[in-house]
């Protein structure tokens, strides 16, 4: 088991504008799974990602990851954790615009310094994902698909195990989004824990398991190799 949350509730807001956005009782999720995670707009997917990467806290509940406790970790840890156990993927990119390509894909290692071992697998990286003489290209001179495969690669930059995709189709059109859904099958092939949030059928499709919520809580899970809810 890699992933556990144990009664994880996230409130927004205090009093009578409070909303509960999500309220898992009991999930377990293995080393190595790839997973869906679905359900409608509201449903509390990218607050669920966001507290398992550690962007966000939880009101209350317990948190485990690889047998360490979230919620209980001081910030240098989850910094720590941020950086090099967890590798996102945003729909949005979050690219620094004023940054090349290859840079973009170091800032990971920024805190610690790139030396020239890390700038080799940053320029291997952008190979792998299909990018291979874009390293001095700004995010503004690249496609939808290419920005978010320069994400990707930097999500892949200090080998994380646990890799999380908020909507990584959202934005692109069918063949980029193919392009996209494929490079996550790899990462599933390379042993990483890959866990996507969206709406995206093909996804679905393609992962071991399906983990649909609504109103924040799951209401289907589905290990079968297509599930449909």
């Amino acid at each position: 088991m890699l992933i556990s949350f144990d009664n994880v509730v996230r409130v927004y807001g205090r009093g009578s504008s409070s909303v509960k956005a999500l309220d898992i009782k009991k999930l377990r999720i293995d080393r190595g799974e790839f997973v869906a995670v679905t359900g409608p707009s509201g449903s509390g997917k990218s607050t669920f990602l966001n507290l398992l990467g550690a962007l966000d806290k939880p009101s209350s509940g317990c948190i485990l990851v690889d047998g360490r406790e979230l919620t209980a970790l001081g910030e240098g840890a989850l910094c720590r954790y941020r950086r090099e156990k967890v590798g996102f993927i945003f729909q949005a990119y979050c690219l620094l615009p004023t940054l090349s390509a290859l840079q973009n894909v170091l800032t990971p290692a920024l805190p610690q310094g790139a030396g020239r071992r890390t700038n080799d697998r940053a320029r291997h990286l952008l190979r792998r994902v299909g990018l291979s003489g874009a390293e001095k290209r700004l995010p503004g001179e690249l496609s939808g698909g290419e920005q978010q495969r320069v994400a990707i690669a930097r999500a892949l930059l200090l080998d994380p195990d646990l890799i999380l995709a908020d909507e990584p189709t959202g934005n692109l059109d069918s063949v980029n989004g193919e392009g996209i859904i494929e490079l996550l099958k790899d990462l599933h092939g390379m042993g990483k824990t890959v866990l996507v949030a969206g709406h995206d059928q093909r996804v679905t499709e393609t992962c071991g398991r399906v983990l649909h919520l609504v109103d924040g809580r799951a209401q289907g899970d589905s290990c079968l190799p297509r599930a449909h809810f």
